[in-house]
């Protein structure tokens, strides 16, 4: 696999995983906050596991950039020509 598709690759997880991740990470935090509320200690395991999750989409979203595309160089050639014009 050339680098430029794997960088491709890489960027289009990334923009799957930051939106589903926080998602996630929203309905498992929320979970464990209402078994605080009810006293149930396991909550706190399900607060932890949200707040990383949300953590790692966030990290995500900071390392988002593909400097291969911002360098001009493309998987494609088609992508390259159409950047052209």
């Amino acid at each position: 696999m050339k680098e430029e598709e794997k960088a491709e690759y890489i960027q289009s997880y990334k923009a799957y995983f930051i939106p589903s991740g926080l998602f996630v990470s929203c309905l498992i935090t929320s979970a464990g906050m209402f078994l605080v509320y009810s006293h149930v200690t396991a909550g706190w395991i399900f607060i932890v596991i949200g707040l990383t999750l949300m953590a790692l989409a966030f990290i995500a979203f900071i390392r988002f950039h593909n400097k291969l595309r911002a360098a001009g160089r493309y998987a494609k050639a088609e992508d390259q020509e159409k950047q052209e014009n």
